[in-house]
């Protein structure tokens, strides 16, 4: 028997419509999400619980006449560095910390750069974006490749209110650019194995996580170029997220992985922005998109893996801009019916003038690419030399 609740739910959902109900749904829980995250900071900030805190700018880019930059305000974690037998107790505790990074929302800033200032304040999770636009092409050598970020209110005695942004710009001259995605790609994450990934997540440190053999003289060799004298730009596009960022960033360092800007994900389902696509392929395909536009007079190479819809996200990308892609390598790390899709793909992609590539290791993308004198000889040897080094045991 329908109780007296079902019917009105029944007429409810009449009323409404499916969509209406999946948007009222959505609605009241970014009511509840924003309500949460206010009320939390509220009571660390009257019972003076909150850390000192400090603006975590990440990495911008920049084009002939607009520069890009996003960042954080946050309180400052107690993330440790790596010291030798660290323990498991201190990689789960790095690990939370980084996850529950307290957000500071609502907070003013002010950036500067190349004569102009933009005042922003932080979204409910504690996020700004910066977006500078000049009336003519930016002379990089005299505004430089650093934003100046301030922040003009405080919450402690002990916050750190300056902090400087990192500007990567494509240099004149260059050949082409590079998207990369980084997990399974050029970091092993074991992605597709849930206790793999679970495992490497909690208990690896910068330090401690593998590349794949070869992957940064690879890269390193793409960004030189043939002549080993540009410099070629890098993009990583990944679904991981942002809270990650130091991690990543360090690991790039310990591991002489080239450096370029990241476009990672917020940490949960954001109801009120329609734009932050929970769906990792939608999210990846977008930030590409956003590369390729900003950057019109660039070809690019892309680099991905078989594993996270990398290859139907490349090939939709050829599709929507003829002949600006060189060339597609998917790292192999699926089972074979996954192959067989992949390969499928490839003809596809073929088919509108872009070879990708499906390969089980970075010697072979490498000599393809010297092949298509996108690197140099020398450049291939040391690539060699590197899988060799990196494949050996302990690595």
């Amino acid at each position: 028997m329908e109780t007296f609740f079902g019917r009105r739910v029944n007429c409810i959902k009449m009323a409404l419509g499916k969509s209406d109900i999946k948007q009222k749904l959505l609605e009241a829980a970014a009511h509840l999400e924003h309500g949460f995250i206010q009320a939390k900071h509220t009571v660390k900030e009257r019972l003076h619980l909150l850390d000192p805190v400090m603006i975590m700018p990440y990495y911008g880019y920049g084009n002939d006449t607009c520069v890009y930059l996003k960042g954080r305000v946050i309180e400052k974690e107690k993330i440790k560095e790596k010291k030798e037998g660290a323990s498991t107790w201190r990689h789960l505790k790095n690990t939370y910390r980084r996850y529950e990074s307290d957000e500071i929302p609502g907070i003013r800033l002010k950036a500067s750069y190349g004569g102009q200032e933009l005042e922003v304040q932080t979204d409910d999770e504690g996020f700004f974006d910066l977006e500078f636009r000049f009336d003519g092409p930016i002379d990089y050598q005299s505004t430089g490749d650093k934003v100046q970020l301030r922040l003009l209110e405080t919450k402690t005695d002990d916050d750190l209110v300056e902090a400087e942004g990192t500007l990567f710009v494509p240099r004149p001259g260059a050949e082409f650019g590079i998207i990369s995605d980084i997990d399974d790609t050029v970091l092993v994450s074991n992605i597709t194995h849930l206790l793999g990934k679970l495992k490497l997540m909690l208990l690896k440190d910068a330090t401690e996580r593998s590349p794949f053999p070869g992957i940064a003289a690879f890269l390193r060799a793409l960004c030189a170029g043939c002549d080993d004298r540009v410099s070629n730009p890098l993009f990583y596009v990944s679904g991981s997220e942002w809270n990650l960022f130091d991690l990543l960033v360090n690991f790039f360092h310990y591991h002489d992985i080239p450096e370029g800007p990241l476009f990672l994900r917020d940490k949960g389902p954001r109801f009120d922005k329609p734009d932050v696509d929970p769906d990792t392929q939608a999210f990846k395909h977008k930030q590409i998109t956003r590369i390729l536009d900003t950057f019109p007079d660039l070809k690019f190479i892309c680099i991905g893996d078989s594993g996270q819809h990398d290859p139907e996200i490349y090939r939709q990308i050829v599709g929507q801009y003829p002949g600006r892609i060189l060339g597609v390598y998917i790292r192999d790390v699926s089972e074979a019916s996954r192959d067989a899709e992949v390969t499928r793909i490839a003809e596809a992609v073929k088919q509108q003038g872009t070879e990708m590539l499906l390969l089980g290791e970075t010697l072979s993308a490498a000599r393809h690419a010297q092949s298509m004198q996108w690197i140099n000889a020398d450049q291939l040897a040391d690539i060699e030399a590197e899988c060799k080094k990196d494949d050996q045991p302990g690595k």
